[in-house]
């Protein structure tokens, strides 16, 4: 099942934020992706949300920062023989250049940069981050125009300071590739990307970037919190979230398009991030359809 590209603007033509609270059986949502940024907090119901390649249990207080274009649902799917729960979720929407083009080059401005950078993939907000961002988002709902707007500017740096936000989708599930950058280490991302299929070894990456083997892991490591190999790992499983998701290719053609020797070490890899197997995985989104 491909998501549904959302083109048009989110926005209405009255306020640069948007920011509602959703109340009844469901949440309205498809398998979709979007150009704006989006908050959403569920207060209460649901039962799973699917973000990039991740399938998790929904449970009250969950909150979400989704950057653009990353492929999302929120469902509430009743038990057997039981009536669904209502649900409520604060939920908010803008575009990412609100604060327009130039601002991303502010050395001030780092943190929000990094913390963009971040959501690309989903961010999970924890602990004490969460109540704060909580209390933002209520306040959000019943203001409008510039004090919507400052809100939202709070919330951001709440955000931006925060050692409490974890990732949620792997890197290779974003629709978009990576934006071109200059720095070492992007130019060894974006080839990594390129040549999924083929044997891609650490001689070869620090080659391209002239630097010794022991010079580029540490690098690599450091601007990636992983090893090349494991890198390439998750890499490739995600692609082949996006293929299980997405089309109806098989799991040997899948195991084929995405560089693995056997089909043994890609059932290991897949069962040991997404703890089921990739049939298993298939199954669990489609019946979310």
């Amino acid at each position: 099942m491909k998501p549904i590209a959302e083109k048009s603007s989110l926005l209405s033509a009255t306020d640069l934020v948007e920011c509602n609270l959703v109340r009844g059986l469901e949440f309205g949502d498809v398998w979709h992706f979007h150009p704006a940024c989006e908050i959403t907090l569920v207060r209460r119901g649901g039962s799973e949300r699917w973000i990039g390649d991740s399938l998790e249990r929904l449970t009250p207080g969950d909150l979400v920062f989704l950057g653009p274009e990353l492929p999302h649902d929120y469902r509430n799917t009743p038990l057997p023989n039981r009536r669904p729960q209502q649900v409520e979720a604060v939920v908010t929407h803008f575009m990412p250049h609100l604060l327009g083009g130039e601002w991303r080059t502010l050395a001030t401005l780092e943190p929000l940069r990094r913390l963009f950078e971040r959501a690309r993939r989903g961010l999970r907000v924890g602990g004490c981050t969460r109540d704060r961002a909580e209390a933002i988002l209520l306040q959000m709902v019943r203001a409008h125009g510039l004090r919507r707007l400052i809100l939202l500017f709070e919330l951001l740096d709440l955000l931006s300071r925060s050692k409490q936000l974890t990732e949620i989708s792997s890197e290779g599930f974003l629709v978009e590739p990576r934006p071109s950058s200059s720095d070492r280490i992007g130019v060894v991302c974006a080839h990594i990307e390129q040549h999924l299929t083929s044997a891609i070894r650490v001689p070869e990456l620090a080659r391209m970037i002239g630097l010794s083997e022991s010079a580029f892991s540490r690098l690599f490591k450091k601007y990636t919190n992983s090893t090349v190999p494991q890198y390439i790992n998750r890499f490739r499983i995600a692609h082949a979230c996006r293929l299980l998701a997405e089309t109806d290719m098989t799991v040997t053609e899948i195991i084929r398009t995405c560089g693995y020797p056997s089909a043994a070490h890609f059932q290991r890899q897949f069962k040991k991030l997404h703890h089921r197997s990739p049939q298993a995985y298939r199954l669990s989104l489609r019946s979310l359809s």
